[in-house]
């Protein structure tokens, strides 16, 4: 059975992102690598959104480029799988901007289960 790429988890996000009305920009930084991929605009906010294959994992210069991006108040997602995506959109819907104060996202994009954040 093939692996599903990158590339598909990433048009996903964008097919939602377009599906529900929210901007889904490609991030490209040519000074500064480890940067997330897209930076999705919603009307509750803006948010960078890392996008990996199944199982994929952050790179160390991503993971230190993430928890710079945090300690300056931006929330940083990643979605490794269409369910993930799904999440994460559902995520934008359900919260508030003036709630948020971190990603609840666990290893691999999930969020975690209800009731344990």
């Amino acid at each position: 059975m093939p692996r599903t790429r990158e590339r598909t988890i990433e048009d996903y996000l964008l097919s939602q992102c377009r599906a529900h009305g929210f901007l889904c920009l490609k991030f490209v930084s040519p000074a500064r690598r480890g940067v997330p991929d897209r930076i999705v605009v919603a009307p509750s906010s803006t948010v960078f959104v890392e996008v990996k294959r199944p199982g994929g994992r952050l790179r160390k210069l991503q993971q230190l480029t993430h928890a710079k991006l945090r300690r300056h108040g931006a929330e940083v997602h990643v979605v490794d799988d269409k369910p993930s995506v799904d999440a994460f959109i559902a995520y934008l819907f359900e919260s508030p901007s003036d709630q948020r104060i971190s990603a609840p996202w666990s290893r691999g994009g999930r969020p975690e289960p209800t009731g344990t954040a």
